[in-house]
């Protein structure tokens, strides 16, 4: 079959479906079926490397399956995967650039590298097709841009400030649940207040069950507050916690959602009660009769809850008849009112297909939604249904947040607008980037970030992330001088720093001790070496610098330590070695201009040891001072890594030229030479 279910649809890049297909697919809509076995096993193969792939993924494996099937019967009239060379890999790329945005086709080039590399490894293609790469390019992040576009982009995913304002101010504004004229308003703003709360998808909101506060007192005996929630994307049960200052706002808006849906759980409760299910529903307004008495036009009208102005018409617009006694309440039950039932909410007394299957093991039942309302009970033009159940969803939140051809939003019916007099907007989607790019600035971590929000994967957490270049650059910067803050010797309150020739001298006039720096790390402390102690951090990465310990800045002399005689006579050692070298590199480089460049290197060389040499024999220099080389590199991935952003900013005009020069003065001259700089300018920076 060209169908998997949860997969996709294995048919031709001409018949690729726009939404949901016919359950019968006709045979001209297929992958060939030279490649519709090899579509299949290559999309098993994939599943079993990566088990945790969305159904998203998986569309977008089989449209990049299609657009390879489609290049091959241009290319080949025959569409057999050994078929597969870079000329075909080239034509499904450039059908992917005429076809879709430029997101989808890098996107799609990307996958077809993948292919070929796993047919290679497959022994399926000859070598040659694995060096084949993606010709699409990668759009601009303007996630990380600090250019015009990228701040409209931003502010685009980023919701409306004034429109969040104007939100509160009706949230806080005294709205009776029992109201009916408030209570479509409570609904949309409690549910924006929800996911303020924490970061959720729209629709997991409306997924939540009445009980859902979950209560605990965390390690610090602090009582913390957590919503009971079923994640989407296949994340499954868990408690998403409130961050502390919404409490308040979300057992308010919990509160009022309970109120509002009560009238709709109650008709729930006895929809799904095996004793109470077959007979009428006695509501508030149900005419006192009992279940075989025949009623009048009136009695019908106010059992359904129709209007009993003009009940003739209200009964013939909805397909009943207007002649008294043609009903009782058990034939409006059983011919009217369950047929309506299972034809709205077919997997009743679940809401969903989803909630269906899960069943008692997680599945959420009309009479436990915390959403469940009555038919027409928000809408100020139809009256509502007392015997008809509603579930508000994603769409309609959206709809009553945006303006409408059809309907007033409710920014519109509270007279709230922008500068220029137009109704604000904003969808639910962009309070999740907004309470994702906060956590961002506060310094969650990546994992905190994504099981709070819900995401299987770390990495979707950079879709979310949006913070400028300067910002990001800014807290980076703070992380580095803390780390860099750690890892430095500890100096007297009567201490000074100098620089003498290649070097910096941090006098230091008691001895260290570990206790001396708070919170000090296993991998912080020092490892010794030939020369002195290297401050390397060896969990994150093994010695990048070469064994190039007096050109690192990770690396100290300590004067006076216990081995220095030791360590002393080394770096005689080396110095005799060193103007060993001058001299042979002098007698020749008259002649030999590379044998001259080696000579001005080995000379520097020579003058920095002997400095060294010179500073742990002077009585002037404290035991337990600390030396460091004055221009050294870091050689850490941290440092290349900020160098190499700040450089490429610097380039193309990306980012913030003077932070970008002070983040590359810090980097190049160290910290003793840049700190005091760096917190001098740090306010121009901004």
């Amino acid at each position: 079959m060209p169908f998997w279910p949860g997969v996709g649809y294995f048919v031709k890049q001409s018949h690729a479906p726009r939404g949901s297909m016919s359950a019968t697919i006709p045979l001209e809509a297929w992958l060939d079926d030279d490649f519709l076995d090899f579509a299949k096993a290559y999309v098993v193969e994939r599943f079993l490397i990566n088990p945790g792939l969305t159904r998203a993924a998986h569309i977008k494996r089989l449209q990049v399956l299609r657009l390879l099937e489609a290049s091959l019967l241009a290319l080949r009239d025959d569409a057999s995967p050994l078929g597969i060379d870079g000329s075909v890999l080239e034509a499904a790329a450039t059908l992917a650039r005429r076809t879709l945005v430029p997101a989808g086709a890098y996107k799609v080039g990307a996958e077809l590298e993948r292919l070929a590399d796993v047919l290679v490894r497959a022994g399926v293609l000859a070598p040659i097709c694995g060096t084949w790469t993606n010709p699409n390019k990668q759009p601009k992040n303007t996630g990380i841009s600090v250019d015009a576009k990228a701040e409209e982009a931003r502010q685009q995913r980023l919701p409306d400030h004034d429109a969040l304002y104007a939100l509160a101010d009706i949230f806080n504004r005294d709205l009776d649940p029992a109201d009916e004229r408030f209570q479509r308003d409570i609904i949309t703003t409690s549910a924006m207040a929800l996911l303020m709360c924490a970061p959720s998808r729209g629709q997991e909101i409306f997924r939540l069950p009445a009980n859902l506060i979950f209560e605990a007192t965390d390690k610090f005996g602090k009582e913390q507050l957590g919503l009971r929630l079923h994640a989407s994307k296949g994340f499954g049960a868990y408690v998403k916690w409130v961050w502390s200052g919404m409490v308040p706002v979300a057992e308010r808006a919990i509160a009022r959602l309970r109120t509002v849906s009560e009238a709709g759980r109650d008709l729930a409760h006895h929809l799904e009660d095996p004793k109470l299910k077959r007979r009428f529903y006695r509501h508030a307004g149900c005419p006192r009769v009992s279940d075989s008495e025949p009623l009048t036009k009136w009695q019908v009208c106010a059992a359904l809850g129709y209007n009993n102005q003009s009940p003739a018409a209200s009964l013939n617009k909805n397909g009943l008849s207007s002649i008294d006694g043609t009903y009782t309440l058990q034939q409006l039950w059983d011919t009217w009112v369950l047929p309506r039932l299972a034809e709205a909410h077919p997997h009743f007394p679940y809401v969903s297909a989803t909630d269906k299957a899960l069943g008692r093991k997680g599945g959420l039942k009309f009479s436990e939604a915390l959403f469940c309302t009555l038919r027409y009970q928000l809408s100020q033009r139809a009256g509502t249904s007392p015997v008809q159940l509603f579930m508000s969803d994603l769409t309609d939140l959206n709809f009553d947040l945006g303006p409408s051809a059809t309907k007033t939003s409710i920014f519109e019916r509270y007279g709230f607008c922008d500068a220029q007099g137009a109704p604000l907007k904003l969808t639910s989607h962009q309070i999740r980037h907004l309470v994702n790019t906060e956590a961002q600035r506060v310094g969650l971590t990546d994992e905190q970030i994504a099981h709070w929000s819900g995401r299987r994967r770390v990495d979707q957490n950079a879709v979310y992330d949006h913070r400028t270049l300067e910002e990001r650059v800014e807290q980076t910067r703070d992380v580095v001088e803390s780390v860099q803050a750690a890892v430095a010797m500890p100096v007297a309150a009567e201490g000074v720093s100098y620089t003498h020739g290649q070097w910096t001298v941090k006098v230091v006039r008691k001895p260290r001790l570990l206790a001396d720096v708070e919170d000090v790390q296993p991998q912080l402390s020092g490892l010794k070496t030939l020369y002195g102690e290297c401050h390397h951090d060896w969990s994150f990465a093994p010695c990048e610098g070469f064994v190039k310990c007096l050109d690192c800045s990770e690396h100290a002399c300590i004067k006076g330590d216990d081995d220095a005689a030791v360590k002393l006579e080394r770096l005689r050692s080396l110095h005799a070695s060193v103007l060993a070298e001058v001299e042979k590199a002098a007698a020749v480089a008259n002649d030999d201009v590379d044998a001259k460049d080696w000579l001005d290197v080995q000379q520097r060389y020579a003058a920095k040891v002997g400095e060294l040499i010179s500073l742990l024999q002077s009585e002037t220099v404290p035991d337990g001072s600390v030396i460091r080389t004055a221009h050294g590199e870091n050689p850490t991935h941290l440092h290349r890594a900020l160098r190499g952003l700040a450089s490429k900013a610097l380039a193309d005009g990306s980012g913030s030229a003077p932070a970008m020069k002070q983040l590359l003065e810090s980097l190049e001259t160290g910290l003793a030479a840049s700190r005091a700089p760096l917190l001098e300018t740090r306010a121009g920076v901004r």
